[in-house]
Order: C-alpha cells, then sequence, then structure tokens
C-alpha cells in the first residue's frame, strides 16, 4: 500500500491502488450509463402511446448500455396474478412471438429464485446447473447447441444462466421482471454491473408504473368522451324535437304576442341547452388535445368562420359584425379547435345584448409581449359589460358575469382560455368605453405570430 503525508494533523492518508481507481472510474461510468440510458427512456415516455411500447424501449435500452445479447420483461397480470413476458429484445420474430406467450405462476417464480440465488437487493443469478428448465424456458436460450457444455471457470457465462432483476410498485407488491442473458463477452458480470443494472431496474418500475397510471387515465378519458357523447346524442334528439314543436306553435296565426314571447323564451333555452351539450362534450376533451394537432392557422379564416356558427346559435336575433378586416395572412399556431375561441365570444355577444340592433366590432392588431411578436383580437360587444372583480375570475370554470348571463353554462370562457393558453397566449376582458362597463366589453386574445418559412 502506497502512503503519503496527510496535510493538517501531521497523519498519513492511505491511497487507493490503481486497480481500485479503475474500478471505482468505471462504476461510475456505469451507472452514468444507467442513468442516461433510464432517462432518455422515461423522457420519451411522454410520447409513448402503451405501457407496452415503454417496456420494448427499456428492454432495447438495457441490453444495449450493458452489452447483453438478450433482455425480456415480464410484468404481473393483475387479473390472473401470472407474470406475462410483455416485452423482448434479441430474438428473431418467430421467437419473440412464442416468447410473449409465456407466462409464469408466482409459485414457479418462487421456486426458480431460492434466497441462495440473491446476489443484490432484489438481483437473483440463477446457474445454470442449479435448475431442470422447462419446454418454454428453451426458447430463451439462444445457443441450444451449448447447452451441455460444462462451465470452463466461475466467470464464465453458462448457456443456461440467467439473471432476474425484481421490480416493485410503490406498495411493496412484486410488479414484474427485468431478465438478462447472454453478456456479449461471454462473463457472468461484475457487481459493478449488476449494481448499475438494479439502478437502471428501479427507475424503469418508476416509469412502468406512470405509463399505467397514464394509460388508464387515458382510457377512463375515453369512456367519460363516449358516455358524455351519448347522453348528448341524446338530448339534441329531445331538443330537436321540442324546438320543432315550439317554432310550429309560433308559426301559428293569431298567436297572441304574449303567448309568442314566452315561446320566445323557451326556444331560447332549448337553443341554451344545446350548447350546454356541445360545451360538455368539448370541455371533456379539451384538456387532452388542446396542444395537439398544431399548424400554422390564418386568424381572418377563423374569426369569419366564427361569426357564421355563432349567428346560427340564434337565428331569430340577427348580429352585424364589423370587421376591420385586415389585408394579407394572420397566422397562428392553432388547431382545429381555435374556431371555439371566437364562436364562445361570439355566441356571449349575441346571447346577451339586449339591444335591437346587435353589432359587434372586430379588430386585429399587432403587439409585442415579452419580446415575443403577437396578433391580438379584439371582440368589442354592446352588453351589459363585465364588473372589475369578475374580470379575471369570468374564465374559470362555472362563474357568471351577472344575473342576466345566469342562464349560461359558465364553461364557454374557461374553454376558450384552456384553449388560448395551450396556444401560449392569452386572453382577458376590458370594458368598451374606459371606466363605464354598462357599455359592454372587448375581450382580447393575444397569440404568438407563426412565420412562415419561405
Amino acid at each position: 500500500m502506497i502512503h503519503c503525508p496527510f496535510r493538517g494533523n501531521g497523519g498519513t492518508l492511505p491511497l487507493v491502488t490503481s486497480q481500485e481507481i479503475e474500478r471505482s472510474r468505471r462504476t461510475s461510468d456505469l451507472g452514468s450509463a444507467a442513468i442516461t440510458s433510464i432517462l432518455d427512456v422515461t423522457s420519451q415516455f411522454l410520447h409513448v402511446e402503451s405501457v407496452d411500447a415503454l417496456l420494448q424501449k427499456i428492454v432495447k435500452s438495457v441490453a444495449e448500455t450493458f452489452k447483453l445479447s438478450a433482455a425480456t420483461i415480464g410484468i404481473r397480470n393483475k387479473d390472473s396474478g401470472l407474470f406475462e413476458v410483455r416485452a423482448v429484445h434479441g430474438y428473431d420474430d418467430a421467437t419473440t412471438e412464442r416468447i410473449r406467450r409465456v407466462k409464469y405462476a408466482p409459485e414457479r417464480m418462487s421456486r426458480d429464485l431460492r434466497p441462495e440465488f440473491l446476489i443484490g437487493k432484489k438481483t437473483y443469478y440463477v446457474p445454470g446447473e442449479a435448475w431442470e428448465p422447462e419446454a418454454e424456458d428453451m426458447l430463451f436460450v439462444k445457443h441450444p447447441e451449448n447447452v451441455e457444455s460444462s462451465r470452463r471457470s466461475a466467470e464464465d457465462w453458462q448457456e443456461n444462466d440467467y439473471i432476474d432483476f425484481l421490480m416493485y410498485d410503490k406498495n411493496g407488491d412484486l410488479l414484474g421482471f427485468l431478465e438478462v442473458d447472454e453478456p456479449d463477452n461471454h462473463k457472468v458480470p461484475d457487481d459493478d454491473t449488476l449494481k448499475a443494472i438494479e439502478i437502471f431496474s428501479d427507475l424503469a418500475s418508476i416509469a412502468i408504473q406512470n405509463a399505467e397510471l397514464y394509460e388508464n387515465a387515458t382510457e377512463d378519458r375515453r369512456k367519460i368522451e363516449l358516455l358524455v357523447d351519448l347522453i348528448g346524442h341524446d338530448v339534441n334528439n329531445y331538443a330537436q324535437a321540442v324546438s320543432g314543436f315550439i317554432e310550429l306553435s309560433m308559426a301559428r296565426k293569431g298567436l297572441p304576442e304574449p303567448s309568442r314571447k314566452s315561446l320566445a323564451k323557451a326556444l331560447e333555452q332549448v337553443w341554451n341547452l344545446n350548447k350546454l351539450v356541445n360545451n360538455v362534450k368539448l370541455y371533456a376533451k379539451v384538456d387532452s388535445v388542446a396542444a395537439k394537432g398544431l399548424k400554422p392557422m390564418d386568424l381572418t379564416s377563423v374569426i369569419k368562420e366564427s361569426f357564421q356558427s355563432a349567428s346560427l346559435y340564434l337565428p331569430e336575433r340577427t348580429a352585424t359584425l364589423l370587421f376591420d378586416e385586415p389585408p394579407g395572412p394572420r397566422s397562428c399556431m392553432m388547431n382545429d379547435l381555435a374556431k371555439e375561441v371566437f364562436l364562445n365570444l361570439f355566441s356571449n355577444a349575441i346571447k346577451f345584448d339586449q339591444n335591437s340592433e346587435i353589432v359587434i366590432e372586430t379588430r386585429i392588431d399587432e403587439a409585442i409581449e415579452d419580446s415575443r411578436h403577437m396578433w391580438v383580437v379584439s371582440v368589442a360587444d354592446h352588453g351589459p359589460g363585465v364588473e372589475d372583480a369578475l374580470k379575471k375570475d369570468i374564465f374559470m370554470r362555472f362563474t357568471h358575469v351577472s344575473e342576466m348571463t345566469r342562464g349560461s353554462s359558465g364553461l364557454g370562457l374557461h374553454i376558450a382560455k384552456t384553449l388560448v393558453d395551450s396556444y401560449k397566449g392569452r386572453i382577458w376582458v376590458e370594458d368598451r368605453v374606459k371606466g363605464d362597463r354598462s357599455k359592454g366589453s372587448v375581450f382580447k386574445v393575444a397569440l404568438p405570430k407563426a412565420f412562415m418559412s419561405s
């Protein structure tokens, strides 16, 4: 052992040997490789559509990172209790397909992974001489011709050897196993390599649980959307039937004016019901799809289409759009839901304006916010206005501006804000006449410009 003076207390400090330094460096390298690989896998998880796709990325990464010929992952089926092979790397397509059908009972796992094989916290090295393979086990043998070959030394890998890294869930229950086979150098992995793979398997178990949560949440969302669609379809059918009867009644000759007004109010409520159903259906999916499918879209076209749709909302009321239409395209990164933002603004402007002539003024201006070049759309109405205390709260769910707006669902502006937020913009409301909210409101939507490539 080499020693050198240790300055400070007059003693000596033993230095590690060059072999220990190399071992420490190699351990650090392996640990870094493991962390880098799992971070790469988990970062991709955000774009993975299924648990199985994530598992496949994990087995591929662990095999390539640690230079292994093959790797598999088995996950416990919550219904059957059996461990099913869900990801395979290193075998031909036909063998992979057969391996994916393999299932292990917990009793088999306990029998194979005996305490004497435990070589780490959750790592079992099962030497080929210590167990009797069954028929399905031979699928995992890369070189059947070497099965009977004896081990030349303790460090050499034997064809029937395998190593299992057990993975546990947050409750401490066995989630599954990561199984590795046949290192490229045909040597039993050393402690440093095993510890590094163990780190990988621990982090992989977290990623798997997150993926399962994501997959379950997605499935629950699909069920909710289906339920909302089914209910919405039936409600809309009933609403159409009711509105048809009301319109027939209003068309009768000699109908007293008070009755006509009452029927008109009833028809308006039917339209409110239709809008509520549409908003609920949109709300059920907007959080999951708001930021998807973004593409450059022309604001001018979106505004025009939105106003046309809003005009159909209350056909008995005529609204005029005064649009200071700018020349040339005004593009923003949006998706097909962008129309819903302005549809809500125009619909509210028409609905709550009690004037005999409904006029909505719209324009598109340029602005710079936080060094970002923006298009700012202004939608000015002549409705009841918004109190200062409610100017921020109005974009929250189920918030109403005043008693006049109690007939609304309180979802429309929240949906609009959710969409605008997903487009990296912002939405707010001001008085049309500064300091006098009774003169109406101006809703403003600022969206980043989409610069088109030449």
